[in-house]
């Protein structure tokens, strides 16, 4: 899990960058906006309508999480990031997701 201070943590935080950018993987819906902080920061969100079970939303939360651990550091300053873990997530390896991650933001070019 990143550390607090890399994350996106109040619900107007997470409101404002779902109204940017909108970006979809195989396994994750992206949300994307330019901010004036220094640093990325990364807010990942689980709905129980997707996941039912808890435990599904917590996997799905934490393969999200780690593929992001591995990308945060060729992130650019002041991007900010939700995340939405889709359904088919649930059946991958961690290395997939962050595969899948990576090919995403090298093709709309917010990472080299």
């Amino acid at each position: 899990m990143l550390p607090k201070e890399k994350r996106l943590n109040l619900k107007k935080d997470f409101k404002r960058v779902a109204s940017g950018k909108k970006l979809e993987t195989s396994y994750l819906k992206l949300f994307l906006m330019f901010r004036d902080n220094e640093t990325p920061r990364v807010g990942i969100t689980t709905s129980s309508s997707v996941f039912k079970k808890s435990s599904d939303r917590n996997r799905a939360r934490r393969l999200t999480s780690a593929a992001f651990e591995s990308v945060y550091s060729t992130l650019p300053a002041g991007i900010n990031i939700v995340a939405l873990p889709k359904q088919g997530i649930l059946g991958v390896k961690s290395g997939d997701v962050l595969l899948d991650l990576e090919q995403k933001l090298k093709y709309e070019k917010v990472i080299n």
